[in-house]
């Protein structure tokens, strides 16, 4: 293997950690929302802007 064809897949492992990563903080933000804590401080721990766990709010008020 290459040096490019190395690199190329490490880029994509690293890409797959990040959403891996991203999908974890955006099922804590759902549970603590279901707990009912505070969008603010629910950005403020898992690391998700505010508009993000705004719109997984909405997404739970519509599965209810």
């Amino acid at each position: 293997m290459g040096l490019d064809e190395q690199e190329e897949i490490m880029e994509i492992v690293t890409s797959w950690q990040q959403e891996g990563a991203q999908k974890t903080r955006e099922e804590i933000a759902l549970n603590l929302l279901k707990r009912g804590m505070i969008v603010q401080e629910i950005s403020q721990v898992t690391g998700l802007s505010l508009e993000q766990v705004q719109q997984l709010q909405a997404l739970l008020s519509q599965e209810n």
